[in-house]
């Protein structure tokens, strides 16, 4: 009996595979036939879908049946979708974040229920929790006197994509491996993006970049001075965004260079670093320029070294005494903009901001609960004109401030602090195994340097930097799981 059974089922799968030939054999000739019929009527628009539907399809099994790889197409998505944007028309592009978020989500759940795997635990941790904590209080702001609906409705990213993003990376990413591959896409993604930079250097802006410059009134930023200075933005919503993160990744790379085991993939992270922080240099960002400085900074504790808090200390105290007490290098407009940044008393846009803050510490003093999500920055106007609406934010946390009031920003600062805390708590004591340490290491101080540098500027809640920090933030926080998991 138990022979005829492996009989019928050998012979099941074995006719399971004949048809799947019949069926790929006919796939073929069929594609076969269309791109005759296509060259045939000389139609190149039918003749390139047939050419592309096969991989696209290929590209959907393969994410249908990989959470993970669905996974890096929206992380890639999320790094290009701004830059698409000016090539494209841009309405509803914000929804094909949540609906590939939302589908991540449910990609995963499908697999955990396929898989009898009930196991959710790792889906809550101190960075989930306290996500959820802020998407509750942005959803009690809808009761806000002042809020508007609409701002409210356009501000998801702000409200739980971060949330959902931090579900997804603890529940998806349980192995080293996996980080790696995600560190290797994002230096690839970096490449592409200092690539950009470097040709709009010296090619100049397409058409559809100075459309957006000149439509957005973006040129007064990223053209000074008649040209004199010109900031470039690669595919990013602006030059701020681009110099941060570069700043980030620079940074990020050069440390990754020290723990990497691999000697080619150490040079290889050596040579992103060094471009990483070539484009925050070409990007004309002032405020890009503590990126690294703080992340650095972190490095310091982190190591737990003493020689390392030296080398590193004296490092920083180098880079302060160049830009703030020397004028070497002045003949370089990119460098005398970056020394500004060190002289801030000098600096006239630096007095503008400390202006508007004391108009808005006076205008909020009786709003604690701020003016209503949304409602920050002159990018509100198109919702109500307010005065949070007619000051230029300038600043991640006076944006914060604005729209959720002195008690959001101490939640807000709160959350970020304790999740940073939390994280450096595990990498210190908690990360056995080198590698993994010190990937870990990369990306919170990369983080870290972000999150100093957005006092300066308000590109921490655009893409694609949100959710890369929160990817960053939810891979670091279960380090001590992948620890457990390595030999």
């Amino acid at each position: 009996m138990r022979l005829s059974l492996l009989h019928r089922v050998t012979g099941g799968s074995a006719s399971i595979e004949v048809s799947k030939q019949r069926f790929l054999a006919l796939l073929a000739v069929a594609g076969l036939a269309g791109i005759a019929i296509s060259l045939a009527k000389g139609s190149i628009a039918l003749f390139v879908l047939i050419l592309v539907a096969p991989l696209a399809f290929a590209l959907l099994l393969t994410i249908v049946n990989s959470p993970l790889a669905m996974f890096f197409a929206v992380f890639v998505f999320n790094y290009f979708m701004i830059g698409i944007m000016r090539y494209v028309d841009g309405a509803g592009m914000s929804v094909l974040m949540d609906v590939f978020l939302w589908g991540q989500l449910l990609l995963i759940f499908m697999h955990k229920v396929l898989k009898c795997d009930n196991d959710w635990s790792s889906a809550v941790n101190l960075l989930t929790v306290l996500s959820l904590v802020w998407t509750l209080y942005c959803i009690v702001e809808l009761v806000n006197p002042s809020a508007v609906f609409e701002a409210w409705l356009m501000s998801r990213r702000l409200i739980y994509q971060g949330l959902i993003m931090a579900v997804i990376v603890s529940l998806l990413f349980d192995n080293f491996r996996q980080v790696r591959w995600l560190m290797i896409l994002f230096s690839i993604l970096t490449l592409l993006a200092v690539a950009k930079a470097v040709m709009q250097w010296f090619a100049g802006f397409d058409p559809y970049e100075m459309a957006w410059l000149i439509n957005t009134n973006s040129i007064k930023t990223h053209i000074i001075g008649g040209g004199s200075v010109v900031r470039y933005f690669s595919f990013f919503s602006d030059a701020g965004n681009f110099g941060s993160n570069m700043g980030c990744a620079g940074l990020m790379f050069l440390l990754l260079m020290f723990y990497e085991r691999r000697l080619g993939l150490r040079i290889y992270y050596g040579i992103v670093g060094l471009l990483g922080i070539y484009a925050m240099f070409l990007s004309g960002t002032r405020g890009a320029m503590i990126v690294p400085i703080a992340g650095l900074a972190l490095y310091t504790i982190l190591s737990k070294s003493f020689k390392t808090m030296a080398i590193g200390s004296l490092a920083m105290a180098g880079v302060y005494v160049f830009f703030a007490f020397t004028y070497i290098g002045e003949g370089n407009p990119l460098i005398r903009r970056m020394r500004t940044a060190f002289r801030p008393t000098e600096d006239a846009s630096f007095q503008v901001r400390m202006h508007h803050q004391a108009i808005l510490r006076e205008y909020l003093k009786y709003k604690p609960f701020g003016e209503g999500i949304g409602l920050g920055g002159v990018e509100g106007r198109k919702y109500a004109y307010r005065t949070t609406t007619m000051i230029p934010h300038d600043s991640w946390y006076v944006k914060i401030w604005m729209e959720t009031g002195i008690v959001g920003l101490i939640l807000y600062v709160a959350i970020l602090v304790a999740v940073m805390l939390r994280c450096s708590y595990i990498v210190m004591y908690k990360i056995k195994h080198k590698s993994l340490r010190g990937y870990l290491i990369a990306m919170l101080c990369g983080v870290f340097g972000l999150m100093v540098s957005a006092y300066g500027n308000g590109f921490l809640g655009q893409l694609p930097t949100m959710l890369i920090m929160f990817t960053f933030l939810g891979i670091a926080i279960k380090g001590d799981k992948l620890d457990a998991l390595l030999p």
